[in-house]
């Protein structure tokens, strides 16, 4: 059997193997899909032989056709985090994620293949658009079923590629976003909030005191915990493990590693809502992951004060996600929607849970 690593290389034989059903498929047709910017999704539709019993499409995953984005990506070991993560940690956690038929890569040529379940008629979230605060609630309790099982263990020695922004590397960090906040601050000049400015300024300030001032213990995140990046089934009380497609399945892990639990809550409450739906419902949704993350740990192993502390401090992260990936990933024209609705977004969420008090 060859060893695809590109969408060009998949023929009906290779497919057909891969799903378990040799010789079985005759046709396939293929189409791109998706907004991703470092990474390129393509759906297969299949046409199986009489009486084979096969799913009528599958998921194809594959780097970027962006030179700048995969460029990115091996900087960053995205593909390989992404790889890593459904290789040796995806069934270590509870949060519900594609079934996979074929992983593969190859990290010198920065190449990877990830074939999975099509999830259809599942509905990709909307960054731009922002969701419903049924759908937050749902993200939060996903989010606690990430976080909980890794609280405090840490996968670095194991899986080297899961090391967080500690040390040198968090050193490394902070001198990268100083670089890139000047970038940042000229390309998108004329859409900026003042809000906005005085907020990226206040993180170029306090980067390092940001990166210092985790209080909870360090656990496996997303990293990347936003709409774009989830996929919602058309009801949430549909109830048990056997729905199709599932009420919420998160994708795209190619930001996976130790980090600050709280963090990927926030970010998702900051940038998914709309500030004024935020600020009506933030005090319960932070209220319903502190009261998630507790009841889920031994007692005393989780401090709600700690864990509070954090997703205040986490609403920086998503205007940080948004300097940082906006200069170094191929610009779109929805790119530059979507991170200016972060910067925003999360600007207003820092100002109204008091995040700059925090640090300093």
């Amino acid at each position: 059997m060859n060893r695809p690593l590109s969408d060009a290389e998949i023929d009906v034989e290779w497919l057909g193997g891969v799903l378990g059903r040799p010789g079985s498929l005759e046709s396939m047709t293929r189409r791109s899909i998706g907004t991703g910017q470092v990474g390129e999704n393509v759906r297969y539709g299949l046409a199986w032989a009489d009486g084979v019993d096969g799913p009528a499409s599958v998921i194809g995953k594959f780097p970027s056709l962006d030179e700048q984005s995969r460029a990115t990506a091996a900087s960053t070991m995205a593909y390989v985090r992404e790889v890593g993560f459904y290789r040796h940690l995806q069934k270590t956690v509870s949060i519900s994620t594609p079934h996979l038929h074929h992983v593969d890569d190859d990290v010198e040529a920065n190449a990877f293949i990830l074939i999975m379940d099509d999830l259809s008629p599942a509905v990709v979230g909307d960054q731009v658009a922002g969701c419903t605060v049924e759908q937050a609630e749902r993200a939060i309790d996903q989010a606690v079923l990430l976080h909980t099982p890794h609280w405090g263990v840490d996968l670095s020695d194991e899986h080297p590629w899961a090391a967080g922004r500690t040390g040198d590397s968090a050193n490394d960090f902070a001198a990268l976003f100083s670089m890139l906040v000047p970038m940042f601050l000229e390309c998108y000049a004329d859409r900026l909030a003042p809000l906005t400015v005085e907020m990226t300024r206040w993180i170029e300030t306090n980067c390092s005191a940001y990166l210092d001032s985790q209080r909870t213990p360090a656990t496996l995140v997303h990293g990347d915990y936003r709409l774009d990046n989830m996929l919602f089934g058309s009801s949430g009380d549909a109830g048990g493990a056997s729905t199709f497609p599932p009420p919420l399945t998160v994708v795209d892990w190619q930001t996976a590693s130790m980090g600050r639990g709280p963090a990927d809550a926030a970010y998702f409450v900051g940038a998914g809502l709309l500030p004024d739906v935020r600020r009506a419902n933030e005090a319960e949704l932070m209220s319903r992951y502190v009261s998630g993350i507790v009841a889920a740990l031994p007692d005393g192993e989780a401090d709600p004060d700690d864990v509070e502390f954090d997703y205040r401090i986490g609403a920086t992260s998503g205007l940080v996600m948004a300097i940082v990936a906006s200069q170094i990933v191929g610009r779109t024209d929805r790119g530059d929607d979507m991170f200016n609705a972060m910067a925003e977004r999360h600007s207003a969420q820092m100002l109204d849970l008091g995040t700059t008090d925090l640090i300093g």
